[in-house]
């Protein structure tokens, strides 16, 4: 590591403005950080797509999610060659993925460390210290230290931009789908039964996923081994050591400046002693042409490492650099006052406070823990009060809707058998009719849903998800579409939809049997 060359100004920063360097990075290496990331995930779902069936797409989705640390990896391998002034390219960069998979701790990151909310801040430990087993412990404790809780709350704000932006472009293409195929669209979504969209819908799902990851997580790793960096800076002094590498750059620029002048010295020492001048006794030249300084300012000896290292922990011991104390108490911040200093407690005291302290927390678990059990033995008291109470039978029932009469006595003895005739015989808007109409009595009459004149049929299908078992919602969704294609687009309806219709009218709708049961408590 040569911080020489390191491409940004090295200093001492609060947490956040760390964290503002690491964005700022990713803005200016934007271009050699995207490519390769794209085209490894561009890679991964093309092995995913071969090899997932095509209905549990969504289990893509998961598996895209759940490789982040590899992703990681690959991100951190880029900003850090070019922190510190080394150009790598694409190529380069893919090249060192088997590195990156086998060497840098990946397998845990995928398993138990998981979900570690500070991943990201230990991560360069793993990959760029390469630092294993107690070593790397007490490498993690040095650096962690009081950024912990910053590493911390980064990683939850940047989970929470990808909820909101993925909600965001889901809510965007929401508004481009037609209003029959949006009804329950997220559970037709994890079924399969987009029939027409299905493709395009769930193509544009998992793209926006991955492009909203992509997007966020260059900028998080960015992050992250800013407030690494930091933390190396605060610990190691890194900005001091810079400072006295420049100087130490400058000094030598001044000597190769002053190359010549050892010979001026001498044709002056010369002059002098052509007019009997003494030198000055303080400076002499030396055959290696250097000025050496005075004895005052230089030990006649350089003592041994050991001797030097008592030397500095004698001072380092001294009243004035040893002193510490213990200050506790309240105060307003940007306050400046002085608080009383507390005494030190007795030890017994401290520790029969932490034994107190624990027997508390364990009273709390068991307590939590008897409340469940209590809320599962006499659940027969406070379930029924959970159950939705029966509708009044005073509900206004409209007569007329969509200019359908919608009474009991305006349906045939079996509506079946009806609806079959009027369909065999090319009747396909009076058969539908039928079954829609019958189907809104049946909702009036048998649920009890408030229906009103004003409502449509996607206000009536949005309200009979309440009231409805899931085999009849399903059922009541392909009869209001095959109508509304109907009756306002003056399509026919396909001859498999139809008898799907007609074969499953009274199993999955008209029939009783179709809504759950509950059993009553014990």
């Amino acid at each position: 590591m040569q911080l020489e060359s390191i491409a940004a100004n090295v200093r001492m920063r609060s947490s956040w403005e760390a964290i503002d360097l690491g964005f700022a990075m990713v803005r200016a290496w934007w271009s050699i950080i995207y490519t390769p990331l794209a085209l490894l995930l561009l890679g991964l779902i093309t092995l995913f797509l071969l090899i997932i069936p095509y209905e549990y797409y969504w289990v893509t989705l998961i598996l895209l999610w759940w490789l982040k640390p590899l992703y990681h990896r690959l991100i951190l391998h880029i900003i850090s060659h070019r922190l510190f002034g080394e150009t790598i390219s694409i190529n380069d960069a893919l090249k060192k993925l088997p590195q990156l998979i086998f060497k840098t701790g990946l397998f845990s990151e995928l398993t138990w460390r998981r979900f570690s909310l500070s991943r990201g801040f230990r991560l360069p430990i793993w990959q760029l210290e390469n630092l294993r087993g107690k070593a790397r412990k007490r490498r993690q404790q040095i650096l962690v230290g009081n950024v912990h809780s910053d590493a911390v709350w980064l990683t939850i704000a940047i989970f929470c931009f990808q909820i909101i932006l993925t909600l965001s472009f889901f809510m965007l293409i929401w508004l481009f789908i037609p209003s029959h195929y949006s009804d329950d669209l997220l559970s037709r979504l994890f079924t399969n039964q987009l029939e027409g969209i299905g493709y395009s819908v769930e193509i544009i799902a998992v793209t926006g996923f991955v492009v909203v990851m992509v997007f966020l997580e260059p900028f998080y790793i960015g992050a992250s081994f800013a407030l690494y960096i930091n933390r190396r800076t605060q610990l190691e002094a890194w900005d001091i050591e810079l400072d006295f590498r420049k100087m130490s750059q400058r000094m030598q620029a001044a000597d190769k400046k002053l190359a010549a002048l050892p010979t001026v010295l001498l044709a002056v020492c010369l002059t002098f002693v052509l007019l009997d001048k003494p030198v000055n006794a303080e400076t002499s030249i030396t055959a290696g042409n250097k000025i050496e300084l005075p004895d005052s300012f230089v030990a006649d000896r350089r003592l041994p490492a050991s001797e030097a290292k008592r030397i500095v922990d004698e001072v380092m011991e001294s009243q004035g650099l040893s002193q510490e104390k213990k200050v506790m108490g309240w105060r307003y911040i940007d306050r400046e006052e002085e608080i009383k200093e507390v005494p030190d407690r007795p030890q017994w005291l401290v520790s029969l406070a932490a034994f107190m302290a624990k027997i508390v927390e364990f009273s709390l678990w068991i307590l939590i823990a008897a409340a469940i059990i209590a809320l599962y033995v006499f659940r027969r008291y406070w379930l029924p009060l959970l159950e939705r109470k029966p509708k009044s039978d005073s509900l206004e029932r409209p007569d007329i809707l969509f200019g359908m009469d919608v009474t009991t006595d305006s349906l045939p003895k079996d509506v079946l058998a009806t609806a079959l005739t009027l369909w065999q015989a090319g009747k396909a808007r009076d058969a539908l009719s039928l079954l829609y109409r019958s189907a809104l009595v049946l909702l009036i009459n048998r649920e009890k849903l408030a229906l009103k004149h004003s409502h449509t049929e996607g206000d009536i299908l949005k309200l009979s998800r309440s009231e409805l078992a899931a085999t009849q919602q399903r059922y009541f969704q392909q009869l209001t579409k095959q109508w509304v294609q109907i009756a306002y687009a003056h399509q026919q309806p396909a001859e498999t939809d139809m008898q799907y219709l007609l074969a499953h009218w009274e199993s999955d709708f008209a029939s009783d049997t179709t809504k759950p049961t509950v059993d009553a408590a014990p």
